[in-house]
Parts: C-alpha cells; structure tokens; sequence
C-alpha cells in the first residue's frame, strides 16, 4: 500500500496539476513515506508480550503423558498391525487391547474414529513398543486380550510416551473402565488429560456442549433419562454431562451410541 501512495503522489507532483497548493502536503508525504521505508523491519507487536509468552510456552510444554522411565514390568514386543485406537495385534499373533480408555469404533464408522487409528497407528505400527499391566490388575479380557499401557520413546527422545495417556490427551479418546473393575493406578491422571482434551475442545470434544445427563446410584455409565436400560430404575441422579467426565463416568452405548 505504501509502494501505491507513493506512486500516486510521484505522478501529481510529476503531472503539474493545477493544485498547486497541493505540492507541499504531497512532497511532505513523500518525506515521511521515505523515512518510514529507510526504517528496518520490525516484528508485529500488536498481539503483545503476551502472544509471543504463549508461543513459547506452547512450544516448551511437554505433554502430561510423558514418563522420564518405564515400567519395572515393561516388555518390548514389535507391533504386526494396529487395528484402531485402542487394539493392537503383536508379531506373536496375541492382541492387546489399551488399559483405560475407549477410542471411537471403525466399523460404526463413528466420529474421529480414524483419526484416533492413525493416532496409534503412526507411534506404533510395525515398530518396537512396550507394554506393561496394572500392577494386581486383570492380565486378559474375556476376548483373551492381553490388558496393557503401551509405551514408545517420546518424540524428542526424552522420555516414554503411554499411548493410553497421550490418546486420552489429544482428543480421541476417552477414559473406560468397567464398572466392576478395579480403579487404575493412573485413573485420576486419565480423567485429568480427559478434562483438558475437554475444555480446549480436542478430537471427539470439539463440538461438545453441555447437557443434563443421569447415573444409576452405583453405576460407571452416564445416561440420557430416555435409555432402555432405566425403564424399571427410579433412583437416579441428575448431573451436567461435564460433571459426569470428571467424576469419570463414561457414557452409556446403548442411547449415546
């Protein structure tokens, strides 16, 4: 734009106009439009310190699934094929399905389902991976899945990244555990990536609103009050969808599909 005015007013003064008295505003911008082109370059402040802190910040802060070390129990196995974003299969055939979380079905073709694959599928796919269990915790499910975290050296190869974590904390995942089962040993650290993933409106958070929801006095599900399964249940709970995760409900299958 600078470059235009200046080319303008070179061709009034050039051109003579009749407006004469006109010349010595016009030169006087020429003036200033050349003083100002003779400065150096300088960054846009107009954001302010505080966006250039924040850019830092972003780029310094490491995520809450990292681990400085892995487990005492960890084993290396290599991954034959991941399957979606919570199941793996290992080169010895035996598949694995991740501790803690539940990441949106493929077949049902269900929202970020893909991206919650290609999540797992991009740090552990025919690549070297550990896995580990909970310490006194179930080893199998009733499908004879081995019940693991899965861990893979962090990006910056400081550090081991648990798949379990890191998936819960971009988005496309969400913290599960059966209701009979045992609470996890990092559960409370599950249900807090999940209530970050939440509130910056990550992965299956991003259209998230809030809604009234209702829970079965000793259950681990959330529900709509309209679910087949309450037809005969009268003492329930009402909550807001957002207490519900934080309390680490998971929603129901039946009514939220």
């Amino acid at each position: 734009p600078r470059v235009t005015v200046y080319l303008v007013c070179s061709q009034i003064v050039n051109m003579g106009q009749c407006l004469s008295f006109a010349k010595p505003l016009v030169e006087e911008v020429l003036a200033d439009l050349a003083n100002e082109a003779a400065k150096p370059a300088e960054s846009d402040s107009s954001a302010g310190p505080s966006a250039t802190a924040a850019v830092a910040a972003s780029s310094s802060t490491q995520s809450g699934a990292i681990h400085s070390s892995l487990p005492s129990d960890a084993e290396q196995h290599t991954v034959r094929n991941v399957y979606d974003g919570d199941t793996l299969t290992l080169i010895d055939e035996r598949r694995v399905r991740l501790l803690g979380i539940d990441t949106p079905e493929i077949k049902e073709q269900q929202p970020f389902a893909e991206e919650a694959k290609a999540y797992t599928k991009d740090r552990c796919h025919k690549k070297e991976i550990w896995i580990s269990s909970e310490p006194d915790g179930e080893k199998e499910d009733h499908y004879g899945r081995l019940l693991c975290f899965v861990w893979v050296p962090a990006d910056n190869g400081d550090g081991y990244l648990c798949i379990n974590e890191g998936i819960v904390e971009a988005g496309y995942a969400r913290a599960y555990q059966p209701g009979k089962s045992k609470k996890l040993h990092n559960w409370d650290k599950l249900i807090e990536l999940q209530s970050l993933a939440r509130k910056e409106k990550r992965g299956v958070w991003l259209d998230f609103e809030d809604f009234k929801v209702v829970k079965t006095a000793n259950g681990s599900a959330y529900h709509k009050r309209s679910c087949e399964h309450l037809a005969s249940v009268r003492n329930l709970t009402e909550m807001m969808a957002s207490e519900a995760t934080e309390k680490g409900l998971h929603p129901c299958r039946t009514c939220f599909g």
